[in-house]
């Protein structure tokens, strides 16, 4: 299936329209231009991401996801932008934090000038210049949400202790978190919709996302109960969601017990549901899936990087609405992917 007729097909996942269960496996797939792209020359980023699109067509795995190309500067870009310090090797990125304690730290206002930012969209533009429908879609950035943010800034320890030492100021730091959040995300939105891309983007999850959309994280939710969910993280995740068309949450599973919070977030939109080494086992991940859909969210219900067997997927797919359902699950070949797609489909 082509990127466009799977962009389709995601507008009905989003209404919860769709007649069949989605399913995009992970599978092993030699990619040439992998790692991080930040000391890439932006005229070689066009023809990097082209490989890398092609070898992922060329497995010949059938998907319902789209093939996406991102501009890699790991999950330590929004934090850097926040004013926390910004290390990387070939691979990933981390943030430094900058400050000792909520109440001495401030979040950065969105600069479109600041270094790493201009950094970004230097290599960001050529992906916008060459994408094509039969080809490749270009990714928005890896986006965290307010509190990962403040994470990045003071240090997760240290946010920990302070939401009981200083709420006051951890409230201060999320809400202008969301701010900066907002507005970078806003600023590259108009560079898709100016390439070309009105009525939707997408992002490093392949996943289409209608209208002004945004994939957000928020993994120091795994670190905290219900009711720290909905004192620190409910006003400025809905704020945040308010501004968007479409939001695309990335939820760990070691964070079920804010699955509640993370609904009642205004304008909340699709949830996709991980599978965490140390987290809840499948029957309770299943329940989790039914409250997504009880509450009438489209769902991604994942395994990246653990091994379900049979028996377990099969009882993931029967148990779950397949409307607004989209399961992604890991395989170690090529043909166990195509296998695995072909068993949940027929």
């Amino acid at each position: 299936m082509d990127n466009r007729s799977i962009a389709e097909l995601h507008k009905k996942w989003w209404k919860r329209e769709n007649s069949q269960i989605l399913v995009s496996n992970y599978f092993p797939v030699r990619i040439p231009c992998g790692g991080l792209d930040i000391e890439i020359p932006p005229s070689q980023m066009a023809a990097r991401k082209m490989a890398n699109a092609a070898a992922i067509a060329d497995a010949g795995v059938p998907s319902d996801t789209l093939n996406v190309q991102a501009v890699n500067f790991g999950p330590a870009l929004l934090p850097a932008m926040a004013g926390a310090g910004f290390e990387y090797d070939a691979h990933t990125s981390w943030s430094v934090h900058a400050y000792d304690s909520a109440n001495l730290a401030k979040v950065e206002t969105f600069d479109p000038k600041h270094p790493l930012w201009q950094k970004y969209i230097q290599r960001l533009e050529p992906l916008l210049e060459n994408w094509r429908w039969d080809t490749y879609l270009p990714s928005l950035a890896d986006y965290l949400g307010p509190m990962d943010i403040v994470a990045g800034l003071i240090g997760s320890e240290k946010l920990a202790m302070e939401l009981y030492d200083n709420p006051d100021d951890v409230k201060r730091l999320a809400a202008d978190a969301a701010k900066l959040l907002s507005e970078t995300i806003s600023c590259e939105l108009e560079l898709h919709r100016k390439a070309g891309l009105a009525d939707g983007v997408t992002d490093g999850f392949s996943v289409w996302l209608p209208g002004r959309g945004v994939r957000l994280s928020e993994d120091f939710s795994t670190l905290v109960g219900p009711g720290q969910f909905q004192e620190f993280f409910h006003q400025p995740d809905s704020y945040v969601c308010e501004k968007f068309d479409s939001v695309f949450m990335h939820v760990h599973s070691g964070a079920s017990q804010c699955l509640p919070g993370f609904l009642d977030v205004r304008k909340m939109g699709a949830i996709e549901f991980g599978n965490d080494p140390n987290g809840p086992g499948t029957d309770d991940r299943i329940e989790a899936g039914k409250l997504v859909q009880k509450k009438g969210h489209p769902l991604q219900f994942s395994s990246w990087n653990i091994r379900l067997d049979k028996e377990e997927i099969l009882k993931i797919v029967k148990s779950l609405d397949p409307k607004g359902l989209l399961v992604r699950f890991q395989t170690d070949s090529i043909e166990e992917a195509r296998d695995l797609y072909n068993m949940i489909k027929n």
